[in-house]
């Protein structure tokens, strides 16, 4: 690990230290910072929202707009927070998290050769690190021996390694089998293929330069292309396929829900998948229009 990436690591399990609502009580200091200050990309807020909700007025429209920096700065805030949760019995105290329907996952999961979970940024997806802490009164059936995150590589070496230690924080750090880089999980897939494994790809991004572009049904009343490997993977080994919704029920809580898309996936075609997927997301948009990273580009 670099030095860097090490330094500010360290600083940001100190301040992870602090109580969760300090944490919360900076986030509203963010929020004016990357909203009233500095003006963090508002054209692409503003835009995004009023092509997703047409049917909203320009005071609806605004009004989203200030939840949704509010919900960027907690996601930001409550990550530094995670990141000083190597103690999981602090992570598992807090009730950061819960997961409504642990019995719905694992029956599915008895029942798979395996299962790939499409998740989007709702909710704080950088706490999925601790998923395996989340389940409250069940027993827990994923975790290190059988869980991994799909993820993209930040382009700056420094930030990526600080995120996959902050990501990993609970499980003391990433390694391969845990937190599997994008451009190797069809591999470690083949070299696991025995082996009854819960896979979770983000899923909800626009398709990188390099990838498939597809496209898919009208998603939040707009042409939208996609990328299919999640669906492609699962579809090609009969995977069970699993969409995440992950809904807030207030500041610093949050509800995660699972909705399954297909049992076995070599059954269905990946654009159906993608399109069920979408037309879930939209669902849970449509309940809580902030609750989602409009800050990027998703329509290119």
């Amino acid at each position: 690990m670099k030095f860097s990436a090490r330094m500010i690591t360290g600083i940001f399990r100190l301040l992870g230290k602090q109580p969760l609502k300090a944490h919360l009580r900076w986030s509203k200091f963010l929020c004016w910072i990357a909203k009233d200050v500095m003006h963090y990309r508002k054209d692409v807020v503003m835009i995004n929202l009023a092509r997703a909700f047409p049917d909203k007025k320009y005071k609806e429209i605004c009004k989203i707009a200030d939840e949704s920096y509010l919900h960027f700065a907690d996601v930001i805030t409550e990550g530094i927070w995670f990141s000083g949760s190597s103690n999981r019995k602090r992570l598992h105290d807090q009730h950061i998290v819960e997961i409504a329907n642990p019995e719905k996952l694992k029956a599915i999961y008895d029942n798979s050769k395996s299962v790939v979970i499409l998740t989007s940024h709702m909710g704080n997806w950088e706490l999925i690190g601790g998923i395996h802490e989340y389940f409250y009164g069940f027993e827990p059936f994923m975790g290190e021996h059988n869980f991994s995150v799909v993820y993209k590589p930040i382009k700056n070496k420094t930030w990526d390694e600080l995120m996959a230690y902050n990501r990993c924080a609970p499980v003391g750090g990433p390694n391969e089998e845990y937190y599997i880089d994008s451009a190797d999980i069809l591999l470690f897939i083949l070299h696991n293929k025995m082996n009854k494994r819960i896979y979770m790809f983000p899923t909800d991004q626009a398709p990188y330069a390099k990838t498939g572009k597809h496209h898919v049904n009208m998603f939040m009343h707009q042409e939208t292309k996609s990328m299919f490997g999640a669906a492609g993977i699962a579809h090609k080994f009969g995977f069970s396929v699993v969409y995440q919704s992950f809904l807030i029920e207030e500041r610093g809580k949050y509800k995660i829900e699972y909705k399954e898309i297909c049992r076995d996936a070599s059954q269905t075609d990946p654009e159906d998948i993608m399109n069920k997927f979408y037309q879930l997301l939209q669902a849970d948009l449509e309940k809580q229009p902030w609750n989602y990273l409009w800050t990027h580009k998703r329509w290119k």
